[in-house]
């Protein structure tokens, strides 16, 4: 089962998403690091999870802005490439698009400074893996299930996600615990779509899936724990 470092291991130390947190998954052995693209005021792609920081969104700060305002916190923010870049012939890179409308700008960049078998690209949104398999249909790509403000329609299209997977293009799909009923795991891959379950932190609920599920892999802030329950220390 593959062992997936959620914002790069944000429970070994350190802060999300940083560097210094990329090095200790790698040092680690996890076998992927997720992390979030955004895009600044200034058309900057940095690896951020929130929309804002301190009270101010991202969307309406420069790079420099946000680069000052994190520094007040003692850390800095990378950009994508920076990410990409220390990652690259390191570890392979999950990617997650956290808006819409720059899909060919990342696409751009990751044929620059990637070769296809570093990194796969999902998102929340089913346009985003459908227009980046239409740029580029050999760069792997996946759906995002469990959005918070689901109401009863989508959750149900979450539990059963067939026809949203076909129509975005999705090679894999990626739901949170919560919508792992009625067989899905056995549902997706009987379709060709390998499940990674995000994010699993509760070592129970780790033992559960490693155990008695067939899901490819396991997105988790505790890769450490995860690689010790792998390893039949625990």
């Amino acid at each position: 089962m593959i062992v997936i470092a959620h914002r790069g291991g944000s429970g070994l130390g350190g802060v999300e998403n940083t560097l210094d947190v990329f090095k200790k998954a790698i040092e680690l052995g996890v076998d992927m690091v997720e992390f979030d693209v955004r895009r600044t005021k200034d058309d900057a792609l940095i690896v951020f999870h929130n929309a804002s920081i301190n009270g101010r969104r991202l969307a309406e700060m420069t790079y420099s802005e946000i680069q000052e305002e994190t520094a007040k916190n003692g850390y800095s923010v990378p950009t994508f490439v920076d990410v990409i870049k220390y990652c690259h012939n390191k570890v392979f890179m999950d990617i997650e698009i956290k808006e819409t409308g720059y899909e060919e700008r990342v696409v751009n960049i990751l044929h620059e400074y990637l070769d296809y078998d570093e990194y796969s690209v999902k998102s929340f949104y089913d346009i985003t893996p459908y227009r980046i398999k239409k740029l580029d249909s050999n760069i792997t790509v996946g759906l995002l299930l469990g959005r918070k403000d689901a109401d009863f329609k989508m959750r149900y299209n979450e539990i059963f996600p067939l026809r949203r997977l076909k129509a975005c293009l999705a090679d894999f799909v990626c739901p949170c615990p919560m919508l792992m009923l009625f067989s899905f795991t056995r549902r997706m891959t009987h379709y060709g779509y390998p499940v990674y379950v995000w994010t699993v932190n509760n070592k129970y609920l780790m033992w559960f899936f490693i155990r008695f599920t067939k899901v490819a892999g396991l997105i988790t802030d505790r890769p450490d724990v995860m690689k010790t329950f792998l390893h039949g220390k625990c």
